[in-house]
């Protein structure tokens, strides 16, 4: 799939305008993490700073730079590895041997053009017992600009998410839309404005607002959001 690299690495910088998404997300997903954990797509250790008191990390990225930045940053923690790592080659499942008990990967799989042999080795890299975590965009229906710009190949729904889970042989425990609010922004943005990326100005207000959503949408679960949170254990 082409995309524009300059729209890619504009999304990258945003990315420091919305550190309380962040944040938000690692809250949805803290209480599956276990204690031997590998991250598909790790990036520049966005997540992997609050995994620093782990027994194990192991972050794994297609990008030689990206491995680089956060082989250096966290260069002090003896129990946090970074390696380069294909999820869709035979020999990712070879990180099974480092007993793993938790997989997780973050606004990755909807990059990735094989998905479904990405989500199988990663579910034989967890022993029995593991939690495979994935957090990918939702609904085909935001599909638009800024998508194709920055290299995504789908969003995703519900019925979707837990077809792959089930033909990975994972059973589901959880799963859950986050953030109408950036939803409707990126229907508008991306489906009626046309937009490459996000406007830097929306995503700074947005990381303002982000803990009046975020409290709201524990009251009240909401039928749609940007994000979709899945979650499934091996047997």
């Amino acid at each position: 799939m082409e995309y524009s690299e300059t729209a890619l690495q504009k999304v990258r910088e945003d990315r420091l305008l919305i550190d309380a998404v962040d944040q938000w997300l690692y809250e949805e997903i803290s209480p599956y993490l276990g204690q031997r954990i590998l991250e598909i797509g790790c990036g520049l250790g966005n997540f992997a700073r609050h995994l620093t008191g782990r027994e194990l990390y192991l972050g794994t990225e297609t990008s030689v730079d990206s491995i680089e930045h956060v082989s250096r940053a966290f260069a002090g923690h003896a129990n946090m590895l970074f390696t380069v790592a294909d999820a869709t080659a035979p020999g990712f499942v070879d990180f099974g041997r480092l007993g793993i008990d938790t997989v997780f990967s973050l606004n990755v799989f909807e990059h990735i053009e094989d998905h479904k042999t990405a989500l199988r080795n990663a579910a034989a890299v967890l022993q029995p017992g593991g939690r495979l975590i994935l957090v990918v965009p939702a609904h085909m229906a935001l599909y638009g600009s800024i998508d194709r710009a920055i290299g995504h190949y789908r969003r995703y729904d519900k019925g979707m998410a837990a077809d792959l889970f089930r033909q990975a042989s994972l059973t589901l425990v959880k799963q859950k839309y986050i953030n109408a609010m950036g939803a409707l922004g990126w229907w508008a943005n991306s489906r009626l404005r046309k937009e490459d990326t996000p406007p830097s100005g929306q995503l700074r207000l947005f990381n303002v607002v982000v803990p009046v959503i975020k409290a709201v949408e524990r009251v009240v679960p909401v039928p749609f959001g940007i994000s979709l949170l899945t979650v499934g254990l091996r047997a």
